[in-house]
């Protein structure tokens, strides 16, 4: 099963690890993409519905989340590691 992508001391509120996110969704079988408009493409074709659900609870109804996403994928694609 995919690890979480949330992390946190416990007098810290959860932060959320976009770099982890996407290892998380990668490791499962799915993939990702960036289109033009920053519209986010997340490939999940044969990922096992378990594994799948715990990584995507992670980001559904967060916009926040999402676009902490993009930004990660943008900064890969202009050759920033991060």
């Amino acid at each position: 099963m995919a690890t979480a992508a949330i992390t946190g001391g416990a007098s810290a509120l959860p932060t959320f690890d976009a770099p982890a996110w996407l290892a998380s969704l990668v490791a499962i079988g799915g993939g990702y993409a960036l289109a033009s408009g920053r519209k986010l493409w997340l490939v999940v074709e044969d990922c096992d519905a378990d594994d799948l659900t715990s990584v995507m609870a992670q980001i559904v109804g967060k916009p926040e989340r999402a676009e902490a996403i993009r930004w990660i994928i943008e900064a890969r694609q202009n050759g920033e590691a991060r």
